[in-house]
């Protein structure tokens, strides 16, 4: 597997090659991720190697080590960048198709939007999983313990407006709906019935209005929650 001395981003030309290849017009084989006529070196940046990752954490970490602790924020907003990355992994994130194209579903999975549009940005399986681990550590393995080639319903659910980004809530929702004993979500948290995090994205909302989430202890939100959440609750750690 091809390891990088560094990270790179695509230059204009080059995110035209890249959608170029995502939406089936050109060979993926015909590309070189590091010709400079369509990539630039991002300064600063250590060796990565694409690896068949086991989870999104996995590959965030490999991502972070890379970029280099506490500059991901700085590069947010290079979508060159976070094109070059998918394309890289693309056998870690998509399948093909019999014809040879590739299966990668609704573009902002694999085209980074901007940056500050949380209902399009956080589709994105990679610079995502990224972000959320560099802002929230173990505090995101809920929302992180799938393959890197997924989108789950509980990051759908819980990281669709900027304020989800609150540490407190996040740790509402890893301890109700992660099992640290098996590294996976507990059952039912992938659901849309009573007590799942699409209720808890509801819920949110409501207690929002009495109280200063911010401000609360985890363990005084979850007692707060209504009956329904009580089979999650069962358990979790105090």
């Amino acid at each position: 597997m091809t390891t990088f001395s560094g990270l790179y981003e695509f230059n204009a030309i080059g995110l035209d090659v890249f959608q170029k290849v995502f939406s089936g017009k050109l060979d993926d084989s015909v590309v070189d991720p590091t010709d400079d006529a369509i990539v630039s070196r991002v300064p600063g940046t250590g060796s990565f190697a694409p690896s068949d990752f086991a989870t999104s954490k996995d590959m965030a970490e490999a991502v972070i080590s890379s970029i280099g602790n506490g500059k991901v924020f700085e590069l947010l907003s290079k979508t060159g960048l976070w094109a070059w990355l998918t394309f890289v992994m693309r056998d870690q994130l998509f399948k093909k198709a019999g014809d040879g194209t590739w299966q990668v579903g609704e573009s902002h999975r694999w085209y980074p939007s901007s940056a500050n549009d949380w209902q399009k940005g956080q589709r994105h399986l990679v610079r995502m999983p990224v972000l959320l681990l560099e802002s929230l550590g173990q505090t995101a393995d809920h929302l992180l313990c799938g393959p890197p080639s997924v989108l789950p319903e509980i990051r759908e659910q819980l990281t669709s407006q900027q304020d989800m980004f609150n540490p407190a809530f996040q740790q509402v929702a890893r301890t109700l709906y992660f099992d640290d004993a098996l590294g996976k979500l507990k059952r039912g948290a992938g659901g849309k019935g009573a007590g799942t995090p699409r209720r808890l994205a509801k819920v949110r909302q409501q207690l929002d209005v009495t109280w200063d989430l911010e401000d609360l202890d985890p363990a005084r939100i979850i007692a707060t929650l209504p009956k329904e959440f009580s089979r999650f609750k069962a358990g979790a750690a105090s």
